[in-house]
């Protein structure tokens, strides 16, 4: 979940490490660290804290050969200085970032220990820097020494290493954790993703898992064990890529309001005019199948939710499973599976490891990510991109969107619907609408700002949009929430009702309006505070707040707006850093 840069060649260092980790630090912002080869010597500075922080101790220069750069997210070790990245071996001949989680680290730091090595940090990273130091000095080979201590190391990496005797080489290796090279005439590149790189570079390689090698500023070379190894070369749209804020506060603003945009070019890229444009063996593998599992985390778990519907609604057996759970209890109940997998970065790591189990057993796979050449995207057996662009902020919201209207899409090419383009069209006709009326929602936030708990409650798709909701309210506004089915209050919940508890709803369902009104009566009538949104059409007196009039089985798009500005704005109100929540990172990529 951290993010690493690095660089060998005729390159600004200064600006090219602390931008590029700035435009990674949604992967981690616990602490970070640069480390830089000039004249023979290696400078290392590190924080704690943010990007800028680490920006405010670093003296500008120039004249380095080859610099890495990391920003953190802890995992061993508690955010400090002494944890932050760099780490280096004992006797400062490695330097390494790392991003990953080392499964063995402690038998490794034993052994070493037992060879004289001393740690001065709690960090995994340190031991993959003294374990390479310990192969070097018996190999007497850089590579080697990667290559032995890759063969010890269990878990997930991706590196970028300086040696200190070498300023002509940039190291790396990686395994289960993303990692990119980017290719320039006059200089060479390594990041965690393509976006650091993008301002210098539109070439790219992808590491594989088990590669390893090393950069020179106009050459490269790519091993697995011991053998060279064919770059998988892939391109990146810059256009997709754009992290600029605009004119908006934040980020997280300003992707749900490119939501409506979004949606658009996803249309355009999977439907011309006339027909359907998913490639033909996916479709029919999903008529074959005899059961479609969804495979997500978080967000897209939620999401993957309302695939479920829209399978079932074509006669197919579906279910929704949390892909840590499925990982480790990979069961199935069909002969002839789909499995579809849901992922913003396409790196997740429990969704990793559960794709490894499908590919294993031959399984048909079908990725759903807004990530290019990402792991998931390439050893899927189809993959689907979703166009949504460059989402910073850490709470997905414009990524929600799409992977609900792809889905839409699908179910559609699956029937031979062309009704749905649309209804799209409608739904995005309707975004624009509430996005005109966001100062009503902001308004209800001021008046709910200072809640420590919550319930969202919800018949139907609008107890699906209550799940995404109250996870919003969670990360963003730090508010203790939970979502429940409007049925099964009176089966336990209602007994946390007491005068003044916020309940917020959803109804959008013509068919659940009238029970799910008289499940908030229950509630009122036991003093609870209650924030209802509704469609037009179902709207009555008292109603917080209405939104326009769109097919039911795409509501999610409109109700999961409303909380996704509901949550904006008490976290506005609460002055929280909305884009980076505390514990939090964008890509998930350790298990």
């Amino acid at each position: 979940m951290c993010g690493i840069v690095g660089g060998i060649g005729n390159i600004d260092f200064h600006n090219y490490l602390i931008e590029g980790l700035k435009k990674l630090d949604y992967r981690g912002y616990d602490s970070a660290g640069l480390a830089f080869m000039k004249g023979g010597k290696v400078e290392l500075h590190r924080a704690m804290g943010k990007v800028s922080d680490l920006e405010a101790i670093t003296p500008k220069f120039t004249g380095a050969s080859v610099g890495i750069a990391h920003t953190r997210w802890a995992t061993h070790g508690e955010p400090s200085e002494i944890n932050a990245h760099p780490q280096k071996s004992n006797e400062g001949i490695f330097y390494i970032v790392h991003n990953g989680v080392i499964e063995n680290f402690r038998e490794l730091k034993s052994a070493l220990r037992q060879e004289g090595y001393i740690f001065y940090s709690k960090t995994d990273t340190e031991v993959i820097a003294n374990l390479l130091e310990s192969h070097y000095k018996k190999e007497k080979d850089v590579l080697r020494a990667i290559e032995e201590t890759q063969a010890e190391l269990q878990g997930s990496y991706a590196c970028a290493i300086i040696f200190a005797l070498d300023p002509e080489h940039l190291y790396f290796m990686k395994n289960a954790s993303p990692l990119l090279i980017g290719l320039d005439g006059e200089a060479n590149y390594l990041a965690s993703d393509a976006v650091p790189m993008i301002p210098y570079c539109n070439k790219f390689i992808d590491v594989e898992d088990g590669e390893y090698g090393r950069l020179t500023a106009s050459d490269f070379e790519v091993y697995r064990d011991g053998k060279p190894q064919e770059p998988h070369y892939t391109e990146r749209n810059a256009a997709l890529l754009t992290h600029d804020l605009g004119d908006y506060p934040h980020y997280m603003l300003k992707e749900i309001e490119e939501t409506p945009a979004c949606i658009r070019r996803l249309v355009e890229n999977y439907f011309d005019g006339t027909s359907f444009l998913f490639d033909q063996g996916m479709i029919n593998a999903l008529k074959k199948a005899d059961y479609v599992l969804f495979l997500a985390c978080g967000t897209s778990s939620y999401a993957s939710e309302v695939g479920v519907r829209y399978m079932r609604e074509l006669g197919k057996n579906s279910d929704a499973v949390i892909a840590s759970e499925w990982a480790y209890d990979p069961f199935i109940k069909a002969r002839n599976p789909v499995y579809i997998l849901l992922s913003q970065s396409g790196e997740t790591a429990d969704l990793i490891h559960c794709l490894k189990i499908i590919n294993e057993r031959g399984g048909t796979s079908i990725a759903i990510t807004n990530s290019k050449g990402s792991t998931i995207e390439r050893k899927s057996t189809y993959a689907c991109l979703l166009y949504a662009g460059l989402e910073v902020a850490v709470a997905s919201t414009k990524s929600y969107a799409d992977q609900v209207v792809f889905l839409a899409l699908l179910k559609a090419a699956v029937e031979g619907d062309t009704d749905v383009i649309k209804d799209i069209r409608s739904a995005i006709a309707a975004q624009k609408t509430v996005i005109k009326q966001k100062e009503d929602i902001h308004e209800i936030a001021k008046k709910v700002k200072g809640i420590s708990d919550a319930f969202f409650v919800g018949r139907g798709f609008d107890f699906l949009a209550c799940k995404e909701g109250t996870l919003k309210l969670k990360e963003i506004a730090y508010v203790h929430s939970e979502a429940y089915p409007g049925g099964e209050l009176k089966h336990g919940p209602i007994a946390l009702i007491q005068p003044g508890t916020c309940v917020f709803c959803s109804i959008s369902e013509e068919r659940l309006s009238s029970q799910m009104r008289n499940n908030l009566e229950e509630l009122k009538a036991r003093g609870a505070n209650i924030i209802l949104f509704s469609r037009k059409a179902l709207q009555k007196k008292g109603d917080a707040f209405s939104y326009p009039d769109i097919p039911e089985y795409l509501s999610p798009l409109l109700s999961v707006l409303c909380f996704q500005y509901l949550s904006y704005y008490v976290a506005l109100e609460k002055d929280l850093p909305i884009d980076k929540p505390r514990n939090l990172a964008k890509s998930v990529t350790v298990e």
